[in-house]
């Protein structure tokens, strides 16, 4: 949602978040909170609802957890 303001029907809090690029063409994130769903710009910080920022982040810590799993575990 490039410029776009995320609208906020609940009056709910806006939280800053920040979602890295993984790639050149890597423009924006699909995030879906109960059947809500939005699209969030990567490779800059945007305001988006608590609901939506608490999926990111956690969807980040379950990436690093993965990613040390895959370390933990590879063989050579």
């Amino acid at each position: 949602m490039a410029n776009k303001k995320i609208e906020n029907k609940k009056n709910e809090e806006l939280v800053s978040v920040f979602i890295p690029k993984q790639s050149r063409n890597d423009t924006e994130r699909f995030v879906a909170v109960n059947g809500e769903r939005i699209l969030v710009q990567t490779g800059k910080t945007v305001e988006v609802p608590k609901r939506f920022a608490e999926v990111i982040k956690n969807s980040e810590a379950m990436a690093a957890v993965a990613a040390k799993y895959i370390d933990a575990n590879i063989s050579i």
